[in-house]
């Protein structure tokens, strides 16, 4: 695999949720299924840009982001998953604030967010961040098979959504980063 060895901890409830998780790899799309298999995944629009990447990201049922298309999946009874941040950390620190998007879909739609860390055992450090975010990611891209230690990915409570959008916002963000292996100490 591309991650070596992968481990679930957590449960995930019954029914339709919004998984949101920290981004800090591209590998993390994938991980998303080893949650729960039928999740659908928003990715940047980008990704349908390009013929090669547009033909798997129709295939592993990878949806564009859009808050419609997402609510819509989710009244249907399916899982969507999102990285609210909207782009890869390239440090693996999960650093970056989450965008509001997450919490509106989970409100629209009715349905909790849960929250989800992926932790992987060996990542790159602070050796990459001379360079800009683009090559910080292309790096971790063309360097993979030299990381792939493994990975935990830590499932969290369900939340309710309800409330205002920014402040469920903080709190999504919150939960996350509390389930980093050094915050659950």
């Amino acid at each position: 695999m591309l991650v070596g060895e992968s481990k679930v901890v957590g449960t995930l409830p019954e029914g339709p949720v919004l998984l949101c998780g920290n981004h800090v790899s591209y590998r993390d799309v994938f991980l998303f299924g080893m949650i729960r298999s039928s999740a659908r995944l928003l990715v940047h629009p980008l990704v349908f840009s390009f013929p090669f990447l547009k033909k798997f990201a129709l295939r592993w049922g990878f949806v564009q982001v859009s808050i419609d298309d997402a609510v819509a999946l989710l009244k249907q009874g399916q899982t969507v998953a999102i990285c609210p941040t909207g782009l890869v950390e390239a440090l693996g620190e999960a650093e970056l604030p989450f965008k509001t998007g997450a919490v509106r879909i989970a409100q629209q739609a009715g349905v909790p967010m849960v929250p989800v860390y992926f932790h992987y055992r060996s990542y790159p450090g602070r050796w990459v961040t001379p360079f800009s975010i683009t090559v910080q990611n292309m790096l971790l891209f063309c360097l993979w098979p030299f990381y792939r230690q493994g990975v935990t990915i830590v499932v969290g409570a369900p939340m309710d959504p309800a409330g205002d959008v920014k402040e469920r916002t903080r709190e999504l963000k919150a939960a996350v980063d509390a389930l980093k292996p050094e915050m659950r100490v």
